[in-house]
């Protein structure tokens, strides 16, 4: 049985995040080996779908080699890649790309955890004694032009315009780069298989219910997330939140008077909260909040990868509990209860029950807390903000924020025990000198 924490405890909580909503510094960190938990696609740095050491490019076929040669020779003319952390080429890209094709949340979270376990795995394979050390941008240009292409082929001229950049990082076309892109493909390939199989495409076939307390309304969004394949918990409805409050019940109506309660009476600090969580996707924020510290700290191109791996795969497991919950329920929204309720911004189209913010949120937190542990407290603040600007907002009740919240710990718990597995003794990032 869990504990219940009080509105009035919440409330006050959330009104002291409020005051502290800027960005808290950055602290040093000295980062552990990449390699220290095992890949998340590929079964091994030699898997035997992968090139042999020392051959990475021996199998290359005549269209890619080709490409890995219009790629090379424009490089040349580039001159200067995009920056010095490939990880952060290619995350940041992935937003640009996600933002340009309008994808949902869940489907942008998607996207990052294909990207970023890409490049991950792609280093840790490339980073065996057996194969030398290739050169890293390269190997993750190879990993991600291809994932990205699988993600958005409208926009091959874009992410091969990316790749060209990070190819003359490493100096152009020589064999060693070669065997780098070409290894990063092939791990490219096994993760655009598993992004193919995810369930991602799935169709709903079957009929929303009705009733009181129901939510009513076409086209709902990705019903059918829930059931999407998942990265570390076993699937979509293996943590289950408790039930929504009843139709009618005390609970439920203290829910709906408060969300009517806070948009009559909301502050010009609390629509600069709501804004601040709902003007960007949310895994973008998260991403963002990791980018900025990899960019401070100057943290190397493996350990980066393997923060932003599992922060993906932490919020993209997140969404996939959530919709799972929220298809399951089909709970209405404070609008569709609330005649008249004025909203700051518009209610997205789905099911209320839980919160996807929150869930995700508290997800992020956990793990982000795990990298950065001197900062544990300001991510958690920042997730219990993310899940108030909901209600803020007038498009969530509280008990969706709460439930969403508390689940989205559980599920950040899972990933940094998953982090933990190759050594539990070391964390991805401490403190120290």
């Amino acid at each position: 049985m869990r504990t219940h924490l009080s509105p009035a405890i919440l409330w006050l909580l959330a009104l002291s995040v409020c005051s502290c909503s800027r960005e808290a510094p950055v602290a040093p960190a000295r980062l552990a080996a990449s390699t220290d938990s095992p890949p998340l696609v590929i079964s091994s740095p030699l898997d035997p779908g992968l090139p042999a050491p020392g051959h990475e490019s021996d199998g290359a076929s005549p269209e890619e080699l080709a490409l890995f040669q219009r790629l090379s020779s424009e490089s040349a003319r580039l001159g200067e890649g995009e920056g010095p952390n490939a990880v952060v080429v290619w995350n940041r890209l992935t937003k640009e790309l996600g933002v340009g094709a309008k994808l949902p949340p869940p489907l942008m979270a998607r996207a990052y955890a294909l990207v970023q376990v890409g490049i991950y795995d792609a280093l840790i394979a490339s980073g065996d004694r057996l194969r030398g050390r290739l050169p890293e941008h390269s190997v993750a240009a190879g990993t991600a032009s291809r994932v990205l292409g699988y993600l958005f082929p409208a926009r091959l001229d874009r992410i091969q315009e990316v790749a060209s950049a990070e190819i003359a990082l490493d100096q152009g076309s020589d064999g060693t780069a070669l065997g780098a892109w070409m290894l990063g493909s092939a791990v490219g390939r096994a993760v655009v298989a598993r992004g193919m199989s995810d369930g991602s495409d799935a169709l709903f076939t079957g009929t929303p219910p009705a009733g009181d307390g129901i939510w009513t309304g076409i086209n709902p969004v990705l019903p059918m997330c829930g059931t999407w394949k998942t990265w570390v918990l076993g699937s979509g409805s293996e943590i289950v939140p408790e039930p929504p409050y009843p139709y009618g019940s005390a609970q439920d109506l203290q829910d709906t008077r408060e969300v009517l309660d806070v948009s009559l009476s909301r502050t010009p600090e609390q629509i600069a909260i709501v804004h601040k969580w709902a003007d960007v996707s949310p895994p973008a924020i998260w991403n963002e909040l990791l980018n900025d510290r990899i960019v401070a700290q100057n943290l190397g191109v493996a350990a980066s990868a393997r923060a932003h791996a599992y922060l993906n795969v932490a919020m993209a497991d997140a969404f996939i509990e959530c919709w799972a919950c929220k298809y399951k329920y089909w709970i209405a929204r404070p609008f569709q209860r609330i005649p008249g309720l004025v909203t700051v911004i518009p209610t997205p189209n789905f099911p209320s029950y839980t919160s996807g913010h929150s869930t995700i949120s508290a997800a992020a937190a956990a793990v982000m807390g795990e990298i950065f542990p001197a900062e544990r407290d300001f991510f958690a603040q920042q997730s219990l903000e993310a899940a108030m600007s909901r209600l803020y907002g007038g498009i969530h009740f509280r008990h969706d924020n709460e439930e969403g919240s508390r689940v989205g710990a559980i599920i950040g718990d899972r990933v940094v025990e998953r982090m933990r597995a190759g050594n539990p003794r070391r964390l991805l990032a401490s403190t120290g000198p």
